[in-house]
């Protein structure tokens, strides 16, 4: 047996006695209630992009197809190098969010977290020609700076580290406009948790078929919200990632909505600032991939253009 496979094996080890000793559960997902079982889940996909613009492109084809729009954060670097696809994304209803994926904004000072934002801003609103209202930092970090800064540039939404397990919730804290958005959350082995998502499983070490077994257990839990997010240079161009997604997409148990209909389906919770959870738990700032990126198989189309 090799190295990795006896690492699979030990991670779907941990997790299944971690589910048996009732551990895992909450994690994943809250207990629902009969009546929210019966109900498909309210779904977001989210894609992130700061590489290159083959994965957004992919996705786009692929959601057309399946008549679905997404929420999509790019670096302003990648925005400028490619503004008819943003544009273009935006035009059909995509939700473009601005972005600084350089540092996380946890205690980064007011002055500076409000001159990012608005350099984000500028970017997205002169490429899309329409208001930004969502903002997320490096490891989706925010505080109270954050919060401030967002209601002086008109922002609606900023995305937060998930604290809700795979639950994704929206809070409304009581001193400010904008509102966080709270995003799914998963662990993996002893690597700690991270969003359910492809870069943050991949970095933990994760396979494609390990991502399947924790997309899987979530879609299989009953949410009643969750975000579904891609790094879409991995989710958008290598086969064993994008066979999780484009099974998800077809699962009858979630409907995947266009973020406005999604935040309009969310239960928002009011409560002082003070209250609200935050997440600053990373334990893979340096990516640990089970299997690095040049050795995955891309998707036929990206085959003949190599890695």
């Amino acid at each position: 047996m090799s190295g990795t496979s006896r690492r699979s094996l030990l991670r779907f080890g941990c997790l299944a006695a971690m589910a048996s000793a009732g551990l895992a559960g909450p994690a994943y997902a809250q207990n629902p209630t009969p009546d929210r079982m019966q109900a498909p889940t309210n779904g977001l996909i989210m894609l992130i992009e700061f590489e290159k613009i083959d994965g957004i492109r992919h996705w786009e084809r692929e959601l057309d197809q399946r008549g679905i729009s997404a929420l999509i954060q790019a670096s302003p670097e990648i925005m400028a190098k490619y503004p008819d696809d943003f544009a273009r994304l935006a035009a059909k209803g995509y939700m473009v969010a601005g972005n600084h994926s350089e540092k996380p904004f946890w205690d980064m000072p007011y002055d500076q977290q409000l001159a990012l934002m608005h350099e984000a801003k500028a970017t997205v609103e002169r490429i899309t020609h329409k208001p930004m209202r969502v903002f997320g930092s490096r490891y989706f970090a925010y505080d109270e700076n954050t919060l401030r800064a967002a209601d002086a540039l008109g922002i609606d939404y900023v995305l937060g580290r998930g604290t809700a397990g795979a639950l994704a919730t929206i809070y409304a804290p009581r001193e400010y406009k904008a509102k966080v958005i709270s995003v799914s959350n998963v662990p993996f082995a002893e690597m700690g948790t991270g969003s359910l998502c492809d870069y943050s499983l991949w970095a933990r070490g994760s396979t494609g078929k390990d991502f399947g077994v924790v997309a899987e257990k979530v879609l299989a839990s009953g949410l009643s919200d969750l975000i579904l997010v891609s790094h879409a240079y991995i989710g958008g161009m290598y086969k064993e990632w994008w066979q999780v997604y484009e099974a998800a997409l077809a699962d009858k148990r979630v409907t995947w909505r266009p973020f406005d209909a999604w935040v309009r389906s969310v239960k928002v919770t009011p409560q002082p600032f003070a209250q609200i959870p935050i997440n600053r738990e990373v334990k893979y700032d340096k990516p640990q991939p089970a299997v690095p990126l040049p050795k995955l198989e891309l998707l036929p189309e990206f085959m003949s253009r190599g890695k």
